[in-house]
């Protein structure tokens, strides 16, 4: 009897441990990464957005690398579209030179980085629209790794491996 009551109990954990799985919304890591020209001297930074209510107190650290760019990671919940910017120490705010686009802040004269967060499970973020000139660069440059790419796929389909 005792058995049965501590399998139904888990029993019961198990299905409300799924119901809330799927009543909570999904995340995707979205890493975002400032270019070390546009760190220039700054030794610390954070990223604010829409995500953290643009509060300072609330901000991801950004982590400085050894060529003198920053980034971080965040999970975000997927499906959605954030604003956000970097601000740096000394109060010098940033923006993304690879956001795709950029948005205007009302009576600012400020413009915001917008990033997408895919709701699908095998893509990554990116950022909200690319303009025409970026489209063709993008499909240019796969184009050149595909004839790149076609030597080298069928060397590696005729390499054996010996033991």
């Amino acid at each position: 009897m005792g058995y049965l009551l501590i399998f139904g109990g888990l029993r019961l954990i198990f299905n409300l441990f799924n119901q809330l799985q799927l009543t909570m919304p999904k995340t995707k890591k979205i890493t975002f990464s400032l270019p070390a020209e546009i760190v220039a001297d700054a030794a610390a930074g954070l990223l604010l957005g829409e995500f953290n209510n643009w509060n300072k107190d609330q901000g991801f650290s950004l982590k400085k690398s050894k060529d003198g760019s920053m980034k971080t990671t965040v999970e975000l919940e997927a499906g959605k579209s954030y604003e956000y910017r970097y601000l740096l120490d000394g109060g010098r705010w940033v923006n993304d030179e690879n956001a795709s686009a950029y948005t205007e802040v009302s009576g600012l004269g400020v413009l915001n980085c917008v990033v997408n967060v895919p709701a699908e499970a095998s893509a990554e973020a990116k950022p909200a629209r690319k303009t025409a000139e970026q489209k063709v660069k993008t499909e240019n440059v796969a184009k050149e790794e595909n004839v790149d790419a076609k030597p080298a796929a069928k060397r590696s389909s005729t390499r054996k491996t010996t033991k």
